[in-house]
């Protein structure tokens, strides 16, 4: 134990051990796991809720079939969403998809309990939920999200897939509004 140091005759005594560049190493240490948590938390946040392109390796693997979903596929489209028992925004966003598949012709949606279809969980590395596939007419994963979804969202990846993207777009992975 440090002994007691008197604080320049003042009669205070500090228990305390000096402070040395030792404290300066670690308040610049606490600093920079500050900034770097600040730019994972920014990173996962501009991701979460966006439509994005499957990566190109697996695009081309992920096709889905009626019998995979024990669901017909849509004429259009079909938005997949798994979802968990313990999931708070799962509700939200199947209410948001209902509707939207209520209002447009030849678009479905499945809602899936990831607790029951594991292979599809694992097939699409869904690591969190709600996840959102959507599909083509024709059983090809066009884009996925995870996390809460806005129904202007929703449309617009509904857009990208039965009219293709369009003419400008800010970024070719993302489809945003």
């Amino acid at each position: 134990m440090a002994a007691p140091l008197d604080l320049a005759g003042s009669g205070l005594v500090t228990l305390a051990p000096a402070a040395g560049p030792g404290l300066a190493v670690r308040a610049c240490l606490v600093v920079a796991l500050l900034v770097a948590a600040s730019a994972v938390w920014w990173v996962a946040r501009r991701r979460a809720a966006r439509f994005r392109s499957l990566p190109s390796g697996l695009a081309g693997a992920a096709g889905l079939t009626s019998a995979d979903l024990g669901h017909e596929l849509g004429a259009r489209a079909t938005f997949v969403q798994f979802s968990a028992a313990t999931c708070s925004t799962c509700p939200q966003v199947s209410r948001a998809l209902t509707e939207l598949a209520a209002g447009e012709p030849g678009v479905v949606h499945v809602n899936l309990a990831s607790e029951d279809h594991m292979d599809l969980v694992r097939r699409f590395s869904v690591y969190r939920t709600p996840t959102v596939l959507v599909v083509d007419a024709v059983g090809t994963v066009r884009s996925r999200t995870s996390g809460p979804l806005t129904p202007a969202r929703a449309v617009a990846a509904l857009r990208h897939v039965t009219h293709g993207p369009p003419k400008i777009a800010d970024s070719p992975r993302s489809i945003d509004v």
